[in-house]
């Protein structure tokens, strides 16, 4: 369940988006963004294994429609950021932590990883692999508060 989701979208929006981008995108992740597009989950921790703690969702991004519940962002915006920094362009940005580092989709990998911002010039020490697929990654949300986690 999510809060704050901007408008709603249609095919036309994501067709457009993956010729901005010149890639295709998952099925999971257009169906998810078909009814939700962006806002806030209900459920905002992932676990990662390999490092024994949880990763924290502040907002999914939308596309095309901006709002300021959401900063006014959207996942086009934060896209063209991103590769004019040097990110490689298979990553697509979809959420934010609340340090700003931007959970992504690699295109190529169906990985989800979390970009690293505050690392420096883009190395792959600052991509943290969370794991594989957007279903999964949605599915793997959970509840609870900082300290319960």
């Amino acid at each position: 369940m999510f809060t704050k989701s901007s408008h709603s979208i249609t095919m036309s929006d994501i067709d457009f988006l993956e010729h901005s981008i010149e890639q295709g995108l998952p099925n999971d992740f257009i169906s998810h963004y078909l009814k939700n597009n962006g806002g806030v989950p209900n459920k905002t921790y992932f676990y990662v294994e390999k490092d024994d703690g949880y990763v924290e969702v502040s907002f999914f991004l939308p596309i095309r429609f901006d709002t300021t519940e959401l900063s006014n962002m959207t996942i086009e915006r934060s896209y063209s950021n991103l590769t004019s920094k040097g990110i490689p362009k298979n990553y697509l940005p979809f959420a934010l932590d609340w340090g700003g580092n931007y959970f992504s989709i690699d295109l190529e990998t169906n990985n989800i990883v979390l970009l690293l911002m505050d690392l420096g010039p883009f190395t792959d020490d600052a991509v943290k692999y969370l794991t594989r697929g957007f279903s999964n990654f949605i599915d793997n949300l959970e509840e609870g508060e900082e300290e319960d986690v």
